[in-house]
């Protein structure tokens, strides 16, 4: 069985932390969104920037692990925007109406 493509980039600039996921985000690899999630709870930002715009596939653990930052986001007075992924990906956020809790935006 193939493993797998995907990686994550943290980069922090100022008061935004921003998240930069390419590949596929399943449920193989959501645990590493979670780890990197959790650099924002450890050192509050005021802004994460969560850049799906290399994402390939996105399955429900993936869009969970996504409301969950959003929500925390919310929680915790941080502004979360989300970087739509190109192609069929996008079509998650359509057909589950999670992009209506969501700040979704075109472009990094």
């Amino acid at each position: 069985m193939q493993e797998p493509y995907f990686t994550l980039e943290a980069r922090r600039r100022g008061g935004t932390l921003c998240l930069s996921l390419e590949g596929d985000l399943d449920w193989p690899v959501v645990g590493e969104l979670w780890e990197a999630l959790e650099l924002q709870r450890q050192a509050p930002t005021d802004h994460l920037v969560l850049d799906l715009s290399a994402i390939d596939f996105l399955d429900a653990a993936g869009l969970r692990a996504l409301l969950a930052a959003n929500r925390r986001g919310r929680e915790t007075g941080c502004d979360v925007t989300v970087v739509r992924p190109k192609g069929l990906a996008s079509r998650v956020f359509t057909l589950t109406r999670a992009g209506s809790e969501l700040s979704l935006v075109d472009g990094p």
